[in-house]
C-alpha cells in the first residue's frame, strides 16, 4: 500500500508525502495483528500513536478494509486531531490520503540483475530487423523468449515457460550477467502486464 496525502506548513502551503509499506498477505496480517492485541489488548486499535507504531500492519489493515469495502474507523487514526476551535468533520479530510496497491517496487531492482521481463516486454520493438539485431543486448533476455514465455502462458502452460526462462537464464549466467529475480515473480509479473 501507498499512502500518498498532502500535509499543510506553517506558511500554508501544501506538499505530497509518501510512505510505501511491503504487502501482506491476509494470513500474516492476522498473526501480526493477533500478536498486538495480544501484547497491547484492543485498545491499540483506537489510538492515534497506532499508525506512528505499526505503520505496516495499519497501512494493510486499511488496504484490506478498502478491499472488502468495509466501514472502518482506520482512516481517523492518521489524521491529524482537530482543535478545539475547529469545527471540521475530520472525515472530510481523508480525501487527502491515496492508497494504491503496487505490485513492484522498481527500486528493489539492480543494474546488475537486469530489469523484470514485464518491463523488457512494455519496451517498444523496433520495426526492422536490422535495427533490432544491433540492439540486442546480450545481458537481457530476448524478446523473442518472453513472447514464447507469454504464448505458453496463454495456453495454461507454465512448465514450458519454467524451463525456457531457466534455460535463458543458464545462457545469461555463462556469459557473467546473473538475474537475481524470482521465477514465479517473472513469470508471473510479466502475466499481469501482457495478458491482464
Amino acid at each position: 500500500p501507498l499512502h500518498d496525502g498532502k500535509e499543510q506548513t506553517a506558511n500554508g502551503t501544501s506538499h505530497k508525502t509518501s510512505l510505501t509499506v511491503p504487502y501482506l498477505n491476509p494470513l500474516v496480517l492476522r498473526k501480526e495483528l493477533e500478536n498486538i492485541l495480544t501484547q497491547e489488548g484492543d485498545i491499540a486499535l483506537i489510538k492515534p500513536e497506532f499508525v506512528d507504531e505499526h505503520p505496516i500492519i495499519y497501512w494493510n489493515l486499511l488496504w484490506l478494509m478498502e478491499r472488502i469495502e468495509s466501514k472502518t474507523h482506520l482512516p481517523e487514526l492518521c489524521l491529524p486531531v482537530p482543535s478545539d476551535k475547529e469545527h471540521i468533520d475530520p472525515l472530510s479530510k481523508v480525501k487527502t490520503v491515496h492508497i494504491q496497491c503496487l505490485w513492484d517496487n522498481l527500486s528493489l531492482h539492480t543494474e546488475a540483475s537486469g530489469p523484470p521481463m514485464y518491463l523488457l516486454y512494455r519496451e517498444t520493438q523496433p520495426t526492422s530487423p536490422l535495427i533490432k539485431a544491433l540492439l540486442t543486448d546480450h545481458a537481457q533476455l530476448n524478446k523473442n523468449v518472453i513472447q514464447q514465455i507469454i504464448s505458453a502462458i496463454r495456453c495454461n502452460d507454465f512448465a514450458t515457460p519454467l524451463k525456457r526462462l531457466a534455460n535463458e537464464r543458464h545462457k545469461l549466467k555463462s556469459n557473467g550477467v546473473e538475474r537475481s529475480h524470482s521465477f514465479y515473480r517473472d513469470i508471473l509479473f510479466l502475466a499481469l502486464t501482457a495478458i491482464g
